[in-house]
């Protein structure tokens, strides 16, 4: 066994030697590839992403103002004026005559009285006396010709054969709603012709009428312009004692008819103060005098009754007005 593994050993190293000098001998070979040991492509690390957490930024503090809570603005309506109301204060009556007659809460003369051809009445005017129930200007509106007017009135008191009954005493009228006397506008609706006079004086109605008819002019030191508002305060200086009276048509001729319609029709207080008198259809055609109107006529000419169902009811206007004080 000894003697063997030196034989293989020098057998082992013989062989080895050969293989070194045959591969220094190695041929070329030409005119076809040559094949080189391919070199294994290797795995391409892909990058992969590093999930580093990123620090937040933080909120820089910045002072803000605390908003305090306020009540939410509500649209409200445009305040309006509000009349104070008016409290009743009856007038006491003055000693007054005109020379044969007294003149108290009953009186009344007839101005103006022209009959046709026929007999019939062609116009009638009338000087009415009244009690004045309080010291103030009320007002309502109405409808006239398709428009608002704003009537202007006295609330007055006039004895009818004994009967005292409530009278709606109208001054004159504006065009529109919610009007304030105070705030109406400066033209000729706003204005009202008022005589003052002492019950010492000699009281004489039909030349007070007479003075009235004359040129503005001419009777402008006798009446006095007021506006409204002038009238509401000097009604609040009047004494406790004071008579009012008041000249209006009643029965106006039917050839002033269509004068009358127009002044209605664009003059507010034409509107007002011939409203209580004229009669209308729903066309707006004016269709004739009113029953108010036969009533005063009634009443002036001939003294009659007043209908029960107008007690408290009536109306009346005013041209002009009379204030008789002690």
């Amino acid at each position: 066994m000894s003697k063997v593994k030196p034989l293989a050993r020098v057998l082992f190293f013989s062989l080895l030697c050969a293989a070194i000098i045959l591969s220094g001998c190695t041929p070329i070979y030409e005119g076809r590839p040559t094949a080189f040991p391919t070199e294994a492509p290797t795995e391409t690390v892909a990058p992969t992403a590093t999930f580093t957490s990123t620090p937040a930024p933080t909120s820089t503090m910045t002072p803000t103002p605390t908003l305090t809570p306020t009540p939410t603005l509500v649209p409200t309506p445009t305040s309006t004026f509000t009349p104070t109301p008016i409290p009743t204060q009856l007038a006491n009556l003055p000693v007054l005559t005109t020379g044969s007659q007294i003149v108290d809460w009953g009186y009344y003369y007839v101005t103006q009285k022209e009959n046709r051809e026929d007999g019939g009445l062609l116009n009638l005017s009338g000087m009415v006396s009244f009690q004045l129930m309080d010291r103030g200007i009320h007002s309502e509106v109405v409808q006239v010709l398709g428009d608002d007017v704003t009537i202007f009135y006295l609330r007055v008191r006039h004895e009818f054969n004994g009967t005292i009954s409530e009278v709606k005493l109208v001054l004159t009228g504006v065009y529109g709603t919610n009007l304030e006397i105070r705030n109406l506008p400066a033209d000729g609706s706003n204005f009202l012709s008022v005589h003052s006079r002492r019950a010492t004086d000699l009281f004489e109605p039909w030349k007070l009428h007479q003075e009235w008819t004359l040129p503005p002019s001419q009777r402008e030191p006798l009446f006095n312009t007021m506006r409204l508002a002038e009238l509401e305060q000097y009604l609040r200086d009047l004494p406790a004692q004071v008579i009012l009276l008041a000249d209006h048509p009643v029965i106006l001729e039917r050839d002033d008819w269509n004068q009358i319609y127009l002044d209605m029709d664009r003059i507010s207080a034409s509107a007002a103060r011939f409203s209580p008198f004229f009669a209308f259809n729903e066309l707006n055609q004016m269709t004739g005098q009113t029953t108010m109107a036969h009533i005063w006529q009634n009443y002036l000419v001939s003294g009659a009754d007043i209908p029960a169902d107008q007690i408290n009811r009536m109306v009346y206007s005013a041209d002009y007005l009379i204030f008789v004080t002690p």
